[in-house]
Parts: structure tokens; C-alpha cells; sequence
């Protein structure tokens, strides 16, 4: 007899015996229920920087993992150069192309790649290209589960609000969740993307 066939017997023996020593009943239901989203199914918030849907909060699973799905214009900022004192944070490029600027280093990944960025690093991430480019973005447990939405809040509340006025409403509420930015970290040949002047006109 060759191996799969011996190692799927034993398989299922280990299974039967396992099922019976427990001492109570079990059913194929979680606490939580599963989540599975098709692109675009996310709920959508209107964070006034960029398109995100959240793809599940912190409570849906046992980790406190939140994610979310962001889509950033071509030539444009996605996030000022900041750091997290509460979370871990990565990023998984679904389509497009960004820059990521992190460890002082900066580099360019495409469709397919990963970033994952440890509590405390400073970074920041923006399309220079021609296209939009979607991001499968995810956070630890922490306090940033609701930073899209409290933005979202404030702004709508708050109605026509200039650039500036709007980004000091990200800086606090981002602080306020122990988060820090820096606007003297953005590279110079990346501030027109966060529409800051170029340093000759400083």
C-alpha cells in the first residue's frame, strides 16, 4: 500500500479519537462568525483622503486585527510619514504600484507585494505613478480601529474645511490614538503629492 492512502487512514483514526475524548458537545460554530467579501463588499467610510472600505473590525476575530481596503489616486499622497505607538501595520498591494518610505529607506513595489511595518517605525506611503493602486491595509490590536471613521465624523461635521484645516483634524485624532506625523519627513521630491510647496519656495 503506498503512503497517502496509509497516512489518510491514520488521519481519520487520530480525527475519531480525538472526537471522542471530548467531555462536551462541540458544533462547527465560532463565536465569531466568519467573514468572506468580494472586491468591493467592504462598508464603505467617508475619509475624505482617499476611498476605504473597512473589511472587518478589531472585534471580529480573537487577534484584534482591523482591515481595511484603500484605493489611492494616481499621483497622490496615501499617508503622510507617521508611526504608531499602540500597533503593528501592513500593507498588501492588490493593484498598482506605490512607494513606501520606512527605516529611511524608500521602495517602489508593484501588484503582489508585502510590507509589514513593526509599532514605533516611521513611514509613509504615496503613488508617484499614472494609475490608481489599491492597498489591503491591516492593523494589530491597538486603538486604530476607528480612525477612519472618527476622521470620516469630524469632517462631515464639520463641512467645507480647507486642506489644511482637515489635516490638522487627521493629526489630532490620529495623536489622540497614539499616533504621531511628520511633515518634515516627506521627501522632496514627494511633497507636491502631499501638496506641500517644494523646498526653493520654502
Amino acid at each position: 500500500m503506498s503512503f497517502y492512502p496509509l497516512a489518510i487512514a491514520a488521519l481519520l483514526t487520530a480525527s475519531s479519537l480525538a472526537a471522542s475524548t471530548q467531555a462536551t458537545a462541540e458544533t462547527d460554530e465560532s463565536e465569531r462568525p466568519a467573514i468572506i467579501l468580494d472586491g468591493g463588499e467592504g462598508e464603505a467610510i467617508a475619509f475624505p483622503l482617499h476611498s476605504t472600505h473597512r473589511l472587518a473590525f478589531a472585534s471580529s476575530n480573537e487577534a484584534g486585527m482591523s482591515f481595511f481596503e484603500i484605493r489611492v489616486p494616481a499621483r497622490s499622497a496615501a499617508a503622510p510619514p507617521h508611526r504608531h505607538s499602540h500597533e503593528d501595520e501592513f500593507f498588501y498591494v492588490r493593484q498598482g504600484r506605490v512607494t513606501f518610505l520606512a527605516d529611511g529607506k524608500r521602495k517602489t513595489i508593484d501588484a503582489g507585494g508585502f510590507v509589514l511595518l513593526p509599532r514605533d517605525g516611521w513611514h509613509a506611503v504615496w503613488n508617484a505613478g499614472d494609475e490608481e493602486a489599491t492597498l489591503l491595509v491591516g492593523t494589530s490590536a491597538g486603538q486604530f480601529d476607528d480612525f477612519f471613521d472618527a476622521v470620516a465624523m469630524d469632517v462631515a461635521n464639520a463641512g467645507e474645511l480647507p486642506p489644511p484645516e482637515m489635516g490638522e483634524i487627521v493629526a489630532r485624532l490620529a495623536s489622540e490614538r497614539g499616533v504621531s506625523i511628520d511633515m518634515n519627513r516627506v521627501p522632496d521630491d514627494a511633497r507636491a503629492l502631499y501638496g506641500l510647496p517644494s523646498v526653493e519656495s520654502d
